[in-house]
């Protein structure tokens, strides 16, 4: 089991009046963690958010505090495998702590199933949403045309994941995909054409750079772009270029999904630049029909994926 460092926890126990639990890779498969990679604390607050989410640093840590308010059921996705690290109240009945204070809670996580099911076949259809969108700006705006591939690319990939079983996890999806295996060879193609919308090929020191410069402005509002950033210098000081790239993509997906028109005609160069989006228009469109027909293949027949 993850242990929580010392500092961490009496952090905790000095500074949240509500129930905290570990949660992310760090607590449900610490082997896998790098050193980059932060503590998730999720803090449980039943009647109105008690903490603002936000990111520190306790002696040589990073930490992300991340309140999740009303029923925890309701972010099952999230919280299972969480590791209590502050005793449960009368509110949250379903964890048994051990004497020391730190425990695997004991919920009832048999929807966790369905509810990964859910969340996957919702990412299939948000991939397949951004066909149109791709459609109407391909003409005026080759550069936004390209960005929505990559959010659908993105999409796409996350879907098959959670359908497969896994839960996504922005940092290390990259190598999360790389070890699926499937027999069904559409799927797999999928995959390929996925990627080949993402670019992972043009992943290089010189690129990785100029996204990180141009993310850190389009993050100039979030709290946590100072974590952003520290993560992809780590995998690139690692050499894991790839995978910082992936990453790096999928954090300007996270900012960009929901801006309008306005933001992203405005800023559309800062866009490029964060994601590295090609505008070969031909391109653009051999890649989206040949993810639009998969990822309509995917949800037509989701029930029969599975990964070895």
């Amino acid at each position: 089991m993850q242990k929580i460092p010392i500092s961490i926890k009496k952090y905790i126990d000095n500074n949240i009046a509500y129930p905290v639990a570990l949660i992310g890779c760090r607590a449900t498969d610490p082997k896998t963690s790098l050193d980059c990679c932060e503590y998730d604390l999720a803090i449980f607050s039943e009647r109105a958010p008690g903490h603002e989410n936000k990111f520190l640093r306790i002696g040589d840590h990073n930490i992300e505090l991340i309140n999740i308010c009303g029923n925890p059921r309701k972010n099952i996705i999230a919280t299972k495998g969480m590791i209590v690290a502050k005793d449960f109240v009368a509110d949250y009945p379903f964890v048994t702590s051990n004497p020391d204070g730190l425990s695997h809670q004991s919920f009832d996580y048999s929807n966790y199933a369905n509810a990964l099911t859910a969340f996957g076949k919702k990412a299939i259809v948000g991939s397949l949403f951004c066909y149109d969108k791709i459609d109407s700006v391909a003409s005026k705006s080759p550069i936004l045309a390209s960005m929505w591939l990559k959010i659908s690319a993105y999409d796409f990939l996350e879907g098959i994941l959670a359908l497969s079983g896994y839960r996504p996890m922005p940092l290390h999806e990259l190598n999360q995909i790389r070890n699926l295996n499937f027999e069904e060879q559409t799927i797999s193609n999928g995959i390929k054409v996925a990627l080949a919308c993402i670019g992972i090929e043009r992943a290089t020191r010189s690129t990785i750079s100029r996204s990180s410069s141009a993310l850190l402005q389009l993050y100039s509002e979030d709290y946590d772009k100072e974590l952003v950033i520290e993560k992809a210098r780590h995998l690139t000081k690692l050499g894991m270029l790839p995978d910082c790239y992936y990453y790096l993509g999928k954090m300007a997906r996270k900012v960009l999904v929901n801006k309008n028109a306005t933001f992203c005609n405005s800023y559309s160069k800062l866009i490029q630049m964060s994601m590295d989006l090609s505008i070969d228009t031909p391109q653009i469109q051999k890649l989206q029909l040949e993810l639009f027909i998969t990822a309509k293949n995917v949800l037509k027949n989701y029930r029969r994926i599975t990964a070895a």
